[in-house]
């Protein structure tokens, strides 16, 4: 009988727990399900990680099982696909512009935040922002979902709002002003958070402004991103003609990466 490979075996264990999971694994909780030694396990992820296999959220530090093995038969999430594809654009939109930048994608009642690069930069505005749920018609991001989405689409989901008992339903049942923000939001080309709105992602209210995209691709909204800046920190000008062009040429760019790797 052929003896065993051990590392080998050792990285296929690590990627069946990933597998098994839900949802994506931190260090300590992979640690738990596979009891391999948490400096066995950092070389193992790493190695995993360098050839493509594995890759760490820039929000959370979670691992991920990446999109190149679905021929594998593995399950991978397709906003996590979406999230490794988007990393570098991500990363380097932040070079570019310093303030941090969300992926959010509609998960048929929010939006949901699946890739930041908030812990990336200098400044602190809630960093935890993985998996929070920013509103459909007070977020940007929200916003930027419904004003380019389907028509269809976009009638289902304000009927859902306008017969919710929510502050967003209060805004939706105003359907004149809806109408008119996202003739606006179309016209300008990005969406705006309603004034003062931080719902259940961040309590900084006024203090933190942001401007979201969609990313497009067969006509349909992918995902939306935003770029996020300490408010009073820059005027109109700058972010029409400085902010504006950089996010869409990320936007574009993921989008290009989503059509190259078929997810859509």
């Amino acid at each position: 009988m052929s003896k065993q490979i051990r590392a080998l075996m050792r990285g296929l264990q690590v990627i069946e727990s990933m597998n098994q999971s839900d949802f994506p694994m931190s260090l300590n909780e992979i640690h738990k399900v596979t009891k391999l030694d948490r400096a066995t396990l950092l070389r193992i992820l790493q190695t995993l990680e360098d050839a493509g296999w594995v890759y760490r959220g820039l929000g959370d530090n979670c691992y991920r099982i990446t999109y190149q093995i679905h021929e594998l038969g593995l399950k991978v999430s397709t906003n996590d696909a979406l999230a490794q594809l988007a990393v570098p654009v991500l990363e380097k939109l932040q070079g570019e512009l310093v303030w941090p930048s969300d992926i959010a994608i509609y998960n048929g009642t929010s939006m949901e935040i699946v890739e930041t690069t908030r812990k990336r930069t200098p400044f602190i505005i809630n960093r935890e922002i993985m998996g929070a749920r920013p509103d459909m018609l007070q977020s940007a991001m929200g916003r930027a979902y419904v004003a380019f989405c389907p028509d269809r689409e976009r009638e289902a989901i304000l009927y859902r709002l306008r017969n919710s008992d929510t502050k967003e339903g209060e805004l939706a049942r105003k359907e004149t002003r809806v109408k008119a923000l996202l003739n606006d939001i179309r016209n300008k080309g990005y969406a705006e958070r309603e004034a003062g709105y931080w719902g259940n992602v961040g309590n900084y209210g006024g203090q933190v402004s942001a401007i979201a995209v969609p990313i497009m691709l067969m006509d349909e909204v992918q995902a939306t991103m935003n770029l996020v800046w300490l408010t009073g920190t820059s005027d109109q000008v700058q972010i029409e003609e400085v902010y504006l062009p950089h996010l869409q040429r990320a936007a574009a760019e993921i989008a290009n990466l989503l059509f190259d790797n078929q997810l859509y």
